[in-house]
C-alpha cells in the first residue's frame, strides 16, 4: 500500500482542520503586522508570536500526552520524550524572550515545531498518534515555521 492510500484511510476531522489550522492564525497575523505596521506595533506582535508559540508547543505536548493515556498501545517512554521535546523548545523561548533575546527565542521555537512535524509523523506511523497526523501536522507547523522565520528576519532586519 502506497502512503497515498494510508493517507486517504485516515481523513483529518473536521474539528483537527478547524482547530489545527485556526491555531496557525495568530502565526501569520503576527508575520503580517511585524512587516506592515508602524512601530512600535511589530515589536508587540513578535512578542506575543512568541507567547502564542510557547502556548501551542505545550498545548501540542499535551495532546500527545493525552493521546498516550488514552491510548493503551502508545509507547509511555516515546510520549515523555515527546512531551519532553516540545515543551523544553516552549519554556525555553519564554526564557530567552524575558531576557531580551527575541531573534533567539524565534529559532527556539521554530525548532520546537519542526520537532512537532518530525516526531509527530513519526509517532503518528507507530501508532503513538492519530494516523491523521500524518496529513495534518506537516502542512499545519509549517505555516508556524514560514511565519516564525518572516519575524526572525524582521527582528534582524529591524535591527541593523
Amino acid at each position: 500500500m502506497s502512503s497515498s492510500d494510508t493517507h486517504r484511510d485516515h481523513p483529518v476531522p473536521r474539528d483537527a482542520l478547524l482547530f489545527g489550522y485556526g491555531s496557525m492564525i495568530p502565526f501569520l497575523a503576527a508575520a503580517t503586522a511585524a512587516w506592515t505596521l508602524p512601530a512600535p506595533w511589530p515589536a508587540y506582535f513578535v512578542v506575543m508570536s512568541i507567547i502564542w508559540g510557547a502556548l501551542l508547543l505545550s498545548f501540542v505536548a499535551g495532546v500527545r500526552r493525552g493521546y498516550g493515556f488514552g491510548n493503551p498501545g502508545a509507547w509511555a517512554k516515546t510520549e515523555i520524550v515527546s512531551v519532553v521535546a516540545y515543551v523544553l523548545p516552549a519554556l525555553t523561548a519564554l526564557t530567552l524572550v524575558s531576557l531580551g533575546s527575541i531573534a533567539s527565542a524565534l529559532f527556539t521555537l521554530i525548532i520546537g515545531f519542526a520537532l512537532v512535524i518530525a516526531c509527530d509523523r513519526r509517532a503518528a506511523r507507530c501508532g503513538n498518534a492519530p494516523a491523521y497526523f500524518l496529513r495534518l501536522r506537516g502542512p499545519q507547523m509549517s505555516l508556524a515555521i514560514v511565519s516564525l522565520i518572516a519575524l526572525v528576519v524582521r527582528v534582524l532586519e529591524v535591527a541593523r
